[in-house]
């Protein structure tokens, strides 16, 4: 008896000690993804000035962002369950983005989320390489020119994003401006600086949160949803990741807090913020977080600091 008992606690403590390993297994990767992302989101190419929509067919479209010289920085490839018109109507239910870096070389990502509803994972490859990325089961094969054009390849079909001259072609065919669509509304233009940023972030009141989204047609994380804001208005591209955002200016008070301030949470003892919002007057906040992007009181979100946006 006493035998087995020894046997059962052996066996016990070999259980416990390989849970513990992949625990510490798991952390690693986790905690080697995180960085990863800490890469690039400091190595991206942060000088778009505006963004647009262009439907390509009933069931796709492509959301690009381009700088004031017409030159796309990112592209992203939105796949919808239902079709689309010239307005929006539905959510996309998947997309691939694929984002430039200050090395000349492209990183790709899904909406496939990996440690629960945290982190994606990353494709990194320069000129004359690719690689293949699903869109929920579809395979989309991703190319990189040595000549500079980005290349989406799937069920058949061939979207060529030129990224030098801004140009997007469909199948050898050069898509139209006529197809480009905005969300839900305009882009408020009357008013001050702030009433504008404050109205346009309202105008997001809805979109479902999606970790690492960067698109409104298919859904924005917290970080996403204020750059897009601020390069809607101020055509000014603030970064789509918090640890960008949170080096934009002087750390100051929750309480100085001013209109189309960013607001940020920050774990004791941690370099990096996990969590922004915009501050919108009256004790109030405005953010990408839970279901989808609504308004709060900045009292019972209890953020860390905030930082002053000129």
């Amino acid at each position: 008896m006493q035998k087995r008992w020894w046997q059962a606690a052996l066996v016990l403590a070999g259980c416990f000690a390989g849970w513990q390993l992949t625990q510490m297994g798991a952390q690693a990767s986790y905690n080697a993804m995180f960085a990863r992302e800490g890469y690039f989101s400091t190595h991206e190419r942060l000088d778009a000035t505006k963004t647009y929509d262009r439907k390509i067919s009933r069931y796709k479209s492509v959301y690009v962002t381009e700088t004031a010289k017409g030159k796309i920085r990112n592209a992203s490839l939105m796949f919808y369950a239902k079709p689309q018109g010239k307005h929006f109507t539905h959510y996309a239910s998947h997309w691939i983005n694929v984002r430039t870096l200050r090395n000349g070389k492209l990183y790709a990502y899904n909406d496939q989320t990996v440690y629960g509803n945290y982190l994606v994972a990353y494709h990194e490859f320069g000129r004359g390489h690719g690689t293949t990325i699903y869109a929920g089961k579809r395979p989309v094969k991703l190319h990189y020119s040595k000549k500079g054009n980005l290349l989406f390849t799937y069920q058949k079909q061939a979207l060529t994003v030129h990224l030098s001259s801004g140009q997007v072609n469909l199948n050898g065919k050069a898509t139209s401006a006529k197809a480009n669509r905005t969300f839900k509304r305009a882009v408020p233009t009357k008013g001050s600086r702030t009433s504008c940023l404050i109205a346009d972030a309202k105008c997001y009141l809805g979109v479902p949160y999606r970790y690492a989204g960067r698109d409104a047609f298919g859904g924005l994380d917290c970080a996403s949803f204020v750059d897009q804001v601020y390069l809607d208005v101020e055509h000014r591209d603030i970064g789509g990741m918090t640890g960008v955002q949170q080096k934009l200016g002087k750390h100051v008070a929750v309480r100085h807090a001013r209109k189309g301030d960013l607001l940020f949470w920050q774990i004791a003892g941690q370099k990096y913020t996990y969590h922004v919002a915009m501050a919108i007057g009256k004790g109030k906040l405005i953010e990408e977080a839970g279901k989808s992007v609504h308004v709060s009181k900045i009292a019972n979100r209890h953020p860390q600091f905030a930082i002053h946006m000129k």
